[in-house]
C-alpha cells in the first residue's frame, strides 16, 4: 500500500503515480510557486542580471558588490587564461557558426574535441551544445529499445529516482509512449532491486536513471550500483553533469572513476561541459561504436540542428589539454580544501562534493534568509517548491576551487547566522 508520506511526496513533486497517463500539473506547480517566485525575483534572489564580476564577487542590479556561491565551473576554469585564450581562436576560416544541422556537416575542430573526449572517458563521446539536448537525443532511442539491441528491440522499463534531473524528468510523458516508466525513491538499492526483477519478470529491460552528483546535494551510490546492475544485468543511464572534472584521476567523474577500464556496454553517461570544464556544452558516452552510430542517425537534437559554438569547441579542448598538464589534479586538491573548511567551520563533515544544501524549512524563510545573505555580502541559491518539495526550502551552496579561505569563513559565519535566525528544520546540508 502506498504510505501517507509518498503520496504527499508525489503531490508536492507534482508527478502522478506510476502509470498513470497523466505526468505533468503545470497549473498546479505554478499556482503553488507563483508567490514566492515574485518575492524571490524582488529580493534579487533569482532573475538576477549581474552588473559586473570580478573573480568570485559580482555586481549586483542594486549596485551591491557580494561573493557568489551559485556559478557551477567548480575548478574555476571558466575563468582560466587558457580557457579564455583558445575561446578567441576563431578566425576567418571558420567563422562565427556554420547554422547546419549535423547530420550533414561538422566541423573538424568538433571531431578532434570529441576524439580527445573518447580518449580521456574510454567510451565513444557525442558533443551537444547542452546535457538537456543531450538528454533529448538519446533517452527516446533508450526508451525505444534500439540502444539496447538495434535488430531486436526489447521492451524497457526506465527506472528514476525520484531526485533526478529536471531535464530527465521532463521527458517522462514522451518515454512513456514507448516504456514503462517508474519512480524509486532516492538512492534506495532495495526499491530498484524490486523494480528491476518486476522488470525482468515481465521480460523488459531495466534501466535506472540517476545524477551521479545530485544538483540538489548528495552523490548516487556508484560502486553499489555497478555492482547491482552486473548482479542482475541491468543498465545505468547516469547524468554526470556536477561530477566530471571533480572527480577521477582523468576528471572521468564520481561514476567512471569506479571503473578500470573502458565504458561497460551496460552504462551510458551524460555530462556537462558547462559546469566543471566551464566552458559551454553537453554530451554523452556510450560503449560501442553502433551506439554512436545510431545516435548520430537517429538523434532528434544532433540530426536537426546545430553544434557547440566554434568557440565553445576550442576552449573545452584548451580544458582537455589542462587534463593532461596536470592542471586538474592540482585543482581538484584545492577544492578538496575548500570544501572540508567549509564542513568544518559548519560542524558537519560529509562525503565530498562541491554542492551543500542548509536546510530551512518554510519558503518564506528561506527567502529571507536569502535576503539576509546579501546584505552579509554573499549570494547563494534559495530552493523551494517545485524544485524541492514544499515546505522543504533550502539554501544551495557551490563551492569553488578558487573561493580564498577568507570566503569559506566569512560566508559560513553568515550561513551559521541565518540558520539560527530562521531555520524550523534541523540544520542540515546534504552532501
Amino acid at each position: 500500500m502506498t504510505s501517507p508520506e509518498l503520496i504527499r511526496d508525489r503531490q508536492d513533486r507534482a508527478v502522478q503515480p506510476p502509470g498513470s497517463a497523466k505526468l505533468r500539473n503545470t497549473p498546479f506547480v505554478v499556482k503553488e510557486a507563483a508567490a514566492n517566485y515574485e518575492r524571490a525575483i524582488k529580493a534579487n534572489l533569482m532573475q538576477v542580471t549581474v552588473q559586473g564580476r570580478n573573480g568570485k564577487h559580482v555586481l549586483l542590479p542594486d549596485n551591491s558588490d557580494v561573493v557568489e556561491f551559485v556559478n557551477c565551473s567548480y575548478l574555476g576554469l571558466d575563468l582560466h587564461p587558457k580557457v579564455i585564450e583558445a575561446s578567441k581562436s576563431v578566425d576567418e576560416q571558420w567563422g562565427m557558426n556554420f547554422c547546419c544541422a549535423r547530420s550533414r556537416f561538422s566541423i573538424e575542430p568538433q571531431r578532434l574535441l570529441e576524439e580527445e573526449l573518447s580518449e580521456l572517458y574510454r567510451g565513444r563521446v557525442i558533443t551537444f551544445p547542452s546535457t538537456t539536448t543531450a538528454h533529448i537525443s538519446l533517452m527516446p532511442l533508450l526508451a525505444s529499445g534500439v540502444l539496447i539491441d538495434q535488430y531486436e528491440p526489447r521492451k524497457t522499463c526506465l527506472i528514476f529516482d525520484q531526485f533526478a534531473h529536471s531535464s530527465m524528468q521532463y521527458l517522462k510523458p514522451v518515454l512513456a509512449v514507448e516504456a514503462r516508466v517508474e519512480t524509486i525513491s532516492h538512492n534506495s538499492l532495495e526499491a530498484l532491486r524490486e523494480q528491476v526483477l518486476q522488470a525482468k519478470a515481465r521480460d523488459e529491460v531495466a534501466v535506472y536513471i540517476a545524477d551521479g552528483i545530485y544538483s540538489m546535494g548528495g552523490l548516487c551510490p556508484a560502486r553499489e550500483l555497478l555492482d547491482l546492475a552486473e548482479e542482475l544485468d541491468f543498465f545505468l543511464y547516469i547524468d554526470d553533469a556536477h561530477g566530471m572534472t571533480v572527480f577521477g584521476e582523468r576528471g572521468e567523474g564520481i561514476l567512471l572513476s569506479e571503473i578500470a577500464g573502458d565504458v561497460p556496454d551496460r552504462v551510458i553517461l551524460t555530462f556537462s561541459l558547462s559546469k566543471g570544464f566551464g566552458a559551454y556544452g553537453g554530451g554523452l558516452v556510450v560503449a560501442g561504436e553502433w551506439r554512436e552510430r545510431l545516435i548520430r542517425s537517429y538523434g532528434q537534437v544532433y540530426s536537426f540542428s546545430a553544434a557547440q559554438t566554434f568557440q565553445a569547441v576550442h576552449a573545452c579542448r584548451a580544458v582537455v589539454d589542462l587534463h593532461k598538464d596536470g592542471t586538474i589534479a592540482r585543482l581538484q586538491q584545492t577544492l578538496r580544501e575548500r570544501v572540508t573548511l567549509f564542513d568544518e567551520l559548519m560542524g558537519e563533515p560529509l562525503p565530498f562534493s562541491p554542492i551543500r544544501m542548509v536546510m530551512i524549512g518554510d519558503e518564506q524563510d528561506a527567502i529571507s534568509a536569502g535576503e539576509e545573505m546579501l546584505r552579509q555580502g554573499y549570494y547563494v541559491s534559495v530552493v523551494f517548491f517545485p524544485i524541492v518539495r514544499r515546505r522543504s526550502a533550502q539554501l544551495r551552496v557551490c563551492i569553488a576551487a578558487n573561493h580564498t579561505e577568507a570566503d569559506i569563513r566569512g560566508l559560513a559565519a553568515a550561513l551559521k547566522h541565518v540558520q539560527a535566525k530562521y531555520a524550523k528544520a534541523p540544520a542540515i546540508s546534504r552532501g
